[in-house]
């Protein structure tokens, strides 16, 4: 994508899944994150809800000026990197425990999100994107800060081990990659999360509790003797 300054006045996200994303957190305890899109500082809010036993390492990319400049004063993470989400391409050897992606995926042109998605599962343990469906906005000024492209289930059939979670137009996707990472499996952190309860931040509309669902179509051979084997080791 092309120079991805997202507008300076963009920086809002909404509420809805905050509680499972801190038990996302508890579950995955990452030793490390990067957070697309930083904005306020959001998710290292989350972060120290969470009181995770090792504190990870903090990395905030803000295309932003003032936003990056807003974040690095307030002190919230290891490190603030003003550069569009794009510049983690220049640094093919960086890996992550955890990357996050919340409220930024939509603002992207379609091919460039589903670019960098394919590279970041090479290089994170966990994905996390969140992203509202079939809400238009044009904030302006400038192709950034409008929504632009469309994250349902389908768009993200091209992995093979995720997990989803909707309410009303909110979305939340949980990625497995291909680094091992510090934390559980897949299955182990829906079966935390799911059994925490905890309910999403609904404003009192239809409230329901988180119910993440796993996706798995990993390729796996069946041998002669019963067992199972596969490529796939996370």
């Amino acid at each position: 994508m092309a120079a991805a300054e997202f507008v300076e006045n963009q920086h809002t996200s909404w509420n809805t899944f905050d509680d499972a994303v801190v038990e996302l957190l508890r579950a995955i305890a990452p030793r490390s994150i990067i957070d697309i899109g930083a904005g306020s500082g959001k998710y290292a809010g989350l972060v120290a809800r969470a009181d995770l036993p090792e504190s990870p390492h903090l990395t905030a990319i803000e295309p932003g000026q003032s936003a990056a400049e807003r974040l690095r004063s307030l002190g919230l993470y290891n490190s603030v990197v003003q550069a569009p989400a794009e510049s983690l391409f220049d640094n093919p050897f960086r890996s992550a425990d955890l990357v996050i992606m919340g409220d930024v995926i939509e603002h992207m042109r379609a091919s460039d999100g589903l670019d960098l998605l394919q590279f970041l599962v090479y290089r994170a343990a966990y994905i996390l994107v969140i992203t509202p469906d079939a809400m238009p906005m044009f904030a302006g000024p400038g192709f950034f800060g409008c929504h632009n492209s469309i994250w349902r289930p389908k768009q993200f059939e091209w992995h093979d081990l995720w997990a989803f979670d909707q309410w009303n137009e909110l979305h939340l996707y949980l990625l497995r990659g291909y680094q091992a990472g510090s934390g559980a499996t897949l299955p182990q952190v829906v079966e935390r999360v799911n059994g925490s309860g905890c309910p999403l931040d609904t404003a009192g509309l239809r409230p329901q509790p988180v119910n993440l669902r796993i996706y798995d179509t990993v390729w796996k051979e069946h041998y002669a003797d019963g067992s199972i084997g596969g490529y796939r080791r996370y």
